[in-house]
């Protein structure tokens, strides 16, 4: 048998004819991207409802009734018996199918959480999934499907997904600064956290239901060499962010998710360098209120340790600490006709995210607010890469 490989052309690729039709292949694209929205869906409502407790919702599953932890925990089991294929994913949530996802959201014990999110009555959003769920069945067992099914996946899942896409795009970006003059008890509370190494700042969602707590951690370069063209390296502090969560379980707890993102090093005079980390806590508003003060009482916990642990390894460059350590970063210095410009290699700054991760952590994973999550996301949570080439929106 002779197995045809899709050829790279100008502007995409060259389909072999054998192949199946484009039908199967837009049908996957859609239904991959229906379900992991629903699993992303699916947590933040349980997450900021069920706090810790998010993963013990009862999920009638396709053979059975349990919790998701308990369903995942079996299921990711079974799939150790061919662990050497695919990726590990620990998320409870991602284990969950779409048909285990709707009964979940239309259940008698959990649809009052997930109704403010669906423009239509619990009958009609069942009957418009369960229709998409069953494409996707015939797909997933290889069975055909119609040029219509694509159709009706794509209509079904505007008119079921349109107000979670609303939903999703106030939780994943917080672009508004929160006014320094806001009189919220937990503003006032959380407004005087810092250090000399960590500055805080405060961003809201254009509905003011969603906040991001920015801890921004100087990076403090330890080891400086090359002191000339084309060439420097450094050894610089960053913070492990995944173990913030670990560490301080109480921040995970509160917060929806934790992100980060290391900025692009800036070259200053004499080959000196500037990096810097940003840690971003998202939670809702309504948590805030409630547990702002147990809250600022662990990042008060978590900045003492950043500084006693940054110092430690200031002093002793082969220290490491639970939360910082130190990583190398090198620059390559490239003419160009003007003149020329740094390049960074600054990788070893991210904390990628790994299978023992808490399910609170997203790693650097920022949404940019162009407002078509579910059709144009590059990066999932939970996922350890992106699944296609970022589509830039300009």
């Amino acid at each position: 048998m002779e197995w045809k490989q899709a050829s790279p052309i100008e502007g995409g690729f060259s389909i072999p004819p054998r192949w199946v039709y484009l039908r199967y292949y837009e049908a996957f694209n859609l239904l991959f991207r229906i379900e992991n929205a629903l699993r992303v869906f699916v947590y933040i409502v349980l997450k900021n409802e069920l706090r810790d407790k998010w993963a013990e919702a009862q999920v009638v599953g396709d053979d059975e009734q349990g919790t998701i932890s308990s369903l995942a925990k079996k299921r990711m089991g079974q799939a150790q018996t061919f662990g050497y294929l695919g990726h590990s994913i620990a998320s409870p949530v991602m284990h969950l199918n779409s048909g285990e996802l709707t009964r979940l959201i239309v259940s008698e014990g959990y649809w009052k959480l997930f109704k403010p999110y669906f423009l239509g009555s619990k009958e009609i959003i069942k009957s418009k999934l369960d229709e998409i769920g069953s494409i996707r069945n015939s797909l997933a067992h290889f069975r055909p499907i119609r040029a219509d099914d694509v159709d009706v996946i794509k209509q079904n899942s505007k008119h079921v997904l349109l107000g979670i896409e609303q939903f999703l795009n106030q939780v994943l970006n917080q672009s508004d600064v929160i006014p320094t003059n806001t009189a919220d008890e937990w503003y006032k509370n959380l407004k005087t956290l810092g250090t000399d190494q960590c500055v805080f700042s405060f961003q809201q969602s254009t509905d003011e239901q969603w906040a991001r707590i920015s801890m921004e951690y100087a990076c403090p370069v330890i080891k400086k060499e090359g002191q000339l063209r084309p060439y420097m390296s450094y050894t610089v502090l960053t913070i492990r962010s995944s173990a913030v969560l670990t560490k301080y379980p109480e921040i995970a707890k509160d917060v929806c998710y934790l992100s980060e993102s290391p900025s692009y090093p800036i070259m200053l005079k004499e080959q000196d360098a500037k990096f810097t980390k940003t840690l971003s806590f998202v939670l809702s508003r309504s948590m805030l209120v409630a547990q702002h003060e147990s809250l600022k009482k662990s990042l008060e916990e978590l900045l003492l340790t950043v500084s006693n642990e940054t110092e430690l390894i200031q002093q002793d460059h082969l220290a490491r600490g639970e939360l910082v350590h130190s990583v190398p970063v090198s620059a390559s210095y490239r003419k160009e006709e003007q003149g020329g410009r740094w390049e960074w290699y600054f990788y070893r700054l991210h904390t990628p995210v790994i299978e023992t991760d808490p399910p609170e952590y997203w790693g650097s994973l920022r949404f940019y607010g162009w407002g078509d999550f579910i059709a144009a996301t590059d990066k999932y949570p939970w996922m350890p890469e992106a699944v296609f080439e970022e589509e830039l929106p300009f």
